[in-house]
């Protein structure tokens, strides 16, 4: 005869897998090895609002660029590694996505960004472009590179371009 369960063991909630939130591509029968160079080389993503997310992007695309695994395409190079770049903040919003709702590498970066960066029209870009004004003792290259920095990584900032050089020719004249 079977011994009772417990009431600690009737309400004790096993653990079980929980389907991933990415739909990696399919590899047929191929085996290949996540290798821990590979991860270790990765950019590490907390989440934290003073890390910039196209930044990010743009060195775990770099990365897993180098990364040859027979017959992956980068797609699924990317989709693989994505969860070991992801900490703290970023792993837990990830966790939290709907299962299956990532399908390709273009579908996590439209999702990411929109979680960790809000809409262009919440985002008054046009303030990180108005400090471009020239301060005393500042070259032209100095004027000019921060005046690029905060336009390089953010395509969408809808600013137009005759603005963007008004701009830059407001910060030259001092």
């Amino acid at each position: 005869m079977a011994q009772p369960l417990s009431l600690q063991d009737r309400f004790y909630h096993i653990m079980t897998s929980i389907p991933s939130c990415i739909q990696l591509p399919s590899v047929g029968d191929n085996y290949f090895e996540l290798k821990p160079q590979f991860i270790n080389t990765l950019p590490k993503f907390h989440g934290l609002e003073s890390e910039d997310a196209y930044f990010f992007i743009r060195k775990i695309e770099k990365v897993c660029q180098m990364m040859k695994l027979p017959d992956l395409i980068n797609d699924a190079i990317r989709l693989r590694f994505i969860l070991f770049s992801l900490k703290d903040l970023a792993k837990k919003w990830i966790y939290s996505l709907e299962a299956r709702s990532i399908i390709s590498w273009d579908n996590f970066v439209k999702i990411f960004l929109k979680k960790i960066l809000p809409s262009p029209q919440d985002r008054p870009y046009e303030e990180k472009y108005n400090a471009v004004q020239a301060r005393t003792q500042r070259t032209i290259l100095k004027i000019f590179r921060t005046f690029q920095r905060p336009s390089c990584p953010m395509p969408h900032h809808e600013v137009e371009k005759w603005r963007l050089y008004q701009i830059l020719y407001d910060g030259l004249n001092y």
